[in-house]
């Protein structure tokens, strides 16, 4: 009889305890180069005698006070898994652990920021013992026993070749008969100017003798 009362006490003083463990704080290590792994720490206060041992996960929980659209009226209260953590060790009062894995939204109500944080509850139903070593963070530009292969893609763009304008060769102008000036087909080219000497030398046209014989004759007549 005796034994079943210390029994019943121990599972009450256990179920009390697993309802006020809270993490109460999370710390970072600083890393100074790639090679350190960085590490992410989760303090719970609760001691050995809440439960929590070495290697077991247990699930962080999150309490949600559900209010109407106003925000007026609480509806009531609701406790929705976050993720798993792994004690890695265990003090008096305080027990430390490690983020072991975040549940899916898939199946479970979704939450305003996601990830562990200060403040979740921890359950002990389904916990378990894990024993396995914690897998180490590669580095990204890391790869082990893996075959990169990589496929150049290149485009050619083929650009048609223009076709080579030459300039028109300039018409030969015909030498005129009687002024000595070539003619220069078309509006748009400039006369072309006869040096001084080619005209003094250009023969003296029929017209110009006839004025010159009767410029003669006047003078004779008024003489």
């Amino acid at each position: 009889m005796m034994a079943v009362a210390l029994l019943i006490a121990g599972l009450l003083q256990t179920a009390h305890a697993a309802e006020t463990m809270t993490i109460v704080d999370v710390r970072r290590n600083i890393t100074l180069s790639e090679e350190e792994t960085p590490y992410k720490d989760f303090y719970i206060a609760a001691g050995a005698d809440s439960g929590l041992k070495k290697n077991l996960v247990v699930t962080a929980v999150r309490k949600i006070n559900v209010r109407d659209a106003a925000g007026a009226n609480a509806v009531g209260e609701i406790a929705v898994p976050v993720g798993q953590l792994k004690v890695i060790a265990v003090y008096d009062k305080v027990a430390v652990a490690r983020e072991f894995t975040l549940l899916s939204r898939d199946e479970l109500p979704m939450l305003e920021q996601i990830g562990i944080m200060t403040g979740d509850k921890i359950d002990l139903r389904g916990s378990f013992i894990d024993t396995s070593k914690p897998k180490p963070k590669r580095k990204v530009a890391e790869v082990t026993g893996a075959t990169t292969t990589t496929t150049t893609v290149t485009t050619v763009t083929t650009v048609p070749a223009m076709p080579m304008i030459l300039p028109a060769a300039a018409p030969t102008a015909p030498v005129a008969a009687q002024t000595g000036t070539p003619a220069v087909p078309g509006k748009d080219l400039q006369a072309v100017a006869v040096p001084a000497q080619l005209q003094a030398q250009a023969p003296v046209s029929t017209g110009e003798k006839l004025e010159k014989v009767a410029d003669s004759g006047n003078t004779s007549g008024h003489e």
